[in-house]
């Protein structure tokens, strides 16, 4: 994540999960939740977020283990660590929960140290993607899997029709009358028009050494669910 895309998060981190559930109706809550389902995750394991921003991943993944799950959180944005922070007091009431400040691009463990690693609605932020997935790679354990939930484009153009209207034309306003901010809301627009397409990132993910590759698309195509394992 470069300069400029950590001072759009920042800008809008106090706002961001408000104004991201008004524009997706809450149905994010329900993307997570199918993707911590995704993760397998068992007593005794380790899982590392990445991206985790303020929060809202590690508290579903708490919520659906075991209290001997283990969860690191990884973010560069300091002020959406703060708010992770609060969100997540209740959590460690029953789960070993750590929010480190820290980049994808060089993650600060060893080799082969988590079970399960997760990234949601970050991956399409990260330049250099190809590396991440590596760093991903390097980090699970034989066998451990990633799951990676992703904005994307519907399939069916009916969809697709209204998803362009609302994404070009109304959500940089809607963002801006809820942030002040409607640089920040473009930004977001831009990051999904650029971005892989759900073949793309799949194929991303097995020339980057997972196997047992897949996807499940969420709400017509709205977002993704990408998976895959580290060999044994």
């Amino acid at each position: 994540m470069d300069e400029d895309i950590h001072a759009i998060f920042s800008s809008i981190a106090n706002r961001y999960d408000l104004l991201n559930t008004v524009l997706t109706l809450n149905i994010d809550s329900l993307w997570r939740k199918k993707a911590v389902q995704r993760c397998e995750i068992k007593a005794n394991h380790s899982v590392l977020d990445l991206c985790c921003g303020t929060g809202k991943m590690i508290a579903e993944i708490c919520k659906r283990s075991d209290h001997t799950v283990t969860v690191v959180g990884l973010d560069l944005n300091h002020e959406m660590l703060e708010i992770a922070e609060k969100r997540l007091i209740n959590a460690r009431r029953t789960h070993d929960i750590r929010l480190l400040e820290g980049n994808i691009l060089s993650i600060p463990f060893a080799e082969s140290s988590f079970d399960v690693v997760t990234i949601g609605f970050g991956l399409r932020n990260i330049a250099d993607y190809k590396r991440a997935l590596r760093e991903i790679r390097r980090v699970l354990k034989p066998g451990g899997r990633l799951v990676c939930l992703e904005l994307s484009k519907p399939e069916a153009r009916f969809f697709l029709s209204i998803y362009n209207v609302f994404f070009n034309y109304l959500l940089p306003v809607i963002g801006s009358i809820g942030t002040g901010d409607k640089g920040a809301y473009r930004y977001l627009r831009d990051s999904v028009n650029r971005f892989m397409n759900k073949e793309q990132l799949h194929s991303a993910l097995k020339e980057a050494g997972f196997m047992q590759t897949g996807y499940l698309s969420l709400t017509q195509g709205i977002a993704s669910i990408h998976f895959g394992r580290k060999d044994r």
